[in-house]
């Protein structure tokens, strides 16, 4: 898959408006390449696109639409595993890579949290 294929998932279009609206301001062009080239690595990772990760994360009840806990945790420790592959010996550049994807998960109604640095 590539970037540009990446982008057209309503996801991933969901991500950059909420991204503009949070931020107040689009992502620089090259900005949002990275962040689409990262997503895209990621997906990559995990065996699925952009809405099919999210999909995943949610489930029906007969209150609503509810997180699978254990999938958001399983999730969290696949991001943690790409920060380890991205970083390539620099835990700052991993973890910015990890918070990309997190934003997109955040975006997308699912939150997370990133395991402290040591």
């Amino acid at each position: 898959m590539t970037t540009d294929e990446v982008a057209n998932f309503a996801t991933v279009r969901q991500w950059l408006e909420a991204y503009s609206s949070h931020w107040n301001r689009a992502a620089e062009a090259a900005e949002q390449q990275r962040k689409l080239d990262l997503l895209r690595r990621y997906c990559e990772l995990a065996g699925r696109d952009p809405d099919a990760l999210v999909a995943n994360l949610f489930r029906q009840t007969p209150t609503g639409t509810k997180i699978w806990m254990k999938r958001r945790r399983t999730e969290m420790a696949r991001i943690d595993e790409f920060e380890t592959l991205i970083a390539e010996g620099d835990q700052r550049a991993g973890r910015e890579a990890g918070n990309a994807v997190r934003s997109f998960f955040i975006h997308n109604g699912v939150a997370l949290t990133a395991t402290p640095l040591r």
